[in-house]
């Protein structure tokens, strides 16, 4: 029987997620009665989420179905930020190429007063967790100017912490280096995605090293191209996502819960309007049709207005607890799996995973210096092989994505002035330094913008 805790818990994060679903349902529904452009691979994942929510309205759960069109989901996502790294990597390349076919003389650096400039920007964060994001930042937008053995001799220093750790979380953040590096790439990245395929083949079998004006404009052509679909998928990806998870924690609690008649018919009536106006919208074509029901949606949203914030006050005050500490549950129970699986659907990582085989398990093995020296070394013999067969631009990117990514190597701040400083002075391509500090100016102004 479930205790009273775990209860008030369930009932909290059910009608949480419900109101936030049903409203995000009908945003869905706006936002498809707009436009209809949509991948492949989104457009089949709406069939059949419409078709879950369906059976919802006629008394089914379907957390089984649930979870396997989460993982479409989770799979398409990789795969799409996947295409968005290796398009930011063109975009650099690129951005450090056009001041040569402007025509205009390209601007002078001051190394000095750019070095002086970034410095106060990453001391002026008020907290050290600011400050080493900010370092990240920077780092990743230089123009690189290493050898391999220099940063591979970096990569080692930076891994080198992890002495005496758990093998587990050294072999966690190698996975990630080499998804960044683009070492794994995710099965079947062309499926359903037949135009980024071509852009991206396009891109890979570009004159990086001395391109004609005719060749460079027809890369940034490409990349224009690549701008109008990526955000849009990425978008997609991510509200997909939101509902299904919101819809999975309803699926999960109502059955435990009790829950005011009236406002579950409300909720249930947005629903099956929304069904009915996308099945009128269909039947009667792409530009009409669908419009009755649109109009009868604002009072319902009325009787709507407030009943999510009043929910997120009663979940936020469980979403921090320890489920076997707070709520009373014993660990491996249904109630324990339950409850963590709504923390992770409502935490604000949306693409957490569901299976707690998942989860970074230590096993209480210790790394001495030379296993980690073992395991870093592997990478960088990985590293050195890809990079092989690609233009030197693309190299020196993916080693500022790296720098970006690994521990922080600077032991003061000189330590880190001298980086940035010799990383500028080592750049003769002054087209590609103007554009990176030009970059790195434009991104400080914004985040100042934004305080």
């Amino acid at each position: 029987m479930a205790s009273p805790n775990k209860k008030r818990m369930m009932a909290a994060a059910c009608k949480y997620a419900y109101s936030r679903f049903t409203l995000n349902y009908y945003l869905l529904y706006e936002e498809l009665s707009e436009d209809f452009r949509r991948s492949e691979k989104q457009t089949e994942f709406l069939k059949h989420f419409f078709g879950l929510v369906s059976r919802f309205l006629k008394g089914e759960y379907p957390v089984e179905e649930l979870d396997v069109l989460r993982s479409q989901v989770i799979r398409e996502t990789e795969v799409i930020s996947a295409y968005v790294d290796r398009f930011q990597i063109f975009e650099m390349m690129i951005s450090g190429m056009a001041l040569n076919f402007t025509g205009q003389p390209v601007p002078y650096v001051d190394e000095e007063q750019a070095v002086n400039q970034i410095m106060y920007y990453i001391v002026s964060a008020a907290e050290p967790a600011e400050r080493n994001e900010r370092i990240r930042s920077i780092l990743t937008m230089l123009p690189v100017r290493l050898t391999k053995a220099k940063f591979f001799s970096l990569l080692s220093h930076a891994l080198s912490i992890y002495e005496g750790t758990g093998k587990e979380s050294l072999e966690a953040l190698l996975d990630s280096l080499r998804t960044e590096a683009f070492l794994k790439v995710p099965e079947n990245m062309a499926d359903g995605h037949q135009k980024l395929q071509e852009l991206l083949d396009a891109m890979n079998h570009g004159n990086f090293k001395s391109p004609t004006p005719e060749e460079f404009h027809a890369l940034e052509d490409c990349l224009e191209q690549i701008k109008d679909i990526l955000p849009d998928e990425t978008s997609d990806c991510l509200a997909m996502m939101e509902l299904i998870n919101d819809f999975y924690v309803v699926c999960l609690t109502r059955r435990e819960i009790l829950m005011d008649q009236q406002e579950e018919e409300l909720f249930h009536e947005v629903m099956a309007k929304v069904i009915e106006g996308l099945k009128q919208r269909e039947n009667a074509g792409k530009d009409e049709g669908g419009e009755d029901a649109f109009r009868d949606f604002e009072g319902l949203l009325i009787r709507m207005e407030g009943l999510q914030e009043r929910y997120y006050d009663q979940w936020a005050k469980y979403e921090l607890t320890d489920p076997e500490q707070d709520m009373g549950v014993e660990k491996g129970s249904d109630e324990h799996r339950i409850l963590w699986k709504i923390g992770r659907l409502l935490s604000t990582s949306s693409f957490m995973s569901l299976n707690p085989e998942d989860e970074i398990k230590e096993t209480g093995i210790l790394l001495s210096r030379r296993a980690v020296e073992e395991m870093c070394g592997q990478l960088s013999d990985e590293l050195a092989e890809s990079w092989k067969a690609m233009p030197k631009r693309m190299v020196r990117g993916i080693m500022a994505r790296l720098l970006g990514c690994i521990p922080m190597f600077f032991q003061h701040t000189d330590e880190l002035r001298e980086f940035i400083r010799d990383s500028l002075a080592s750049c003769t391509d002054s087209a590609e330094k103007a554009a990176c500090v030009a970059s790195i100016a434009e991104m400080m102004e914004e985040e100042d913008a934004l305080v």
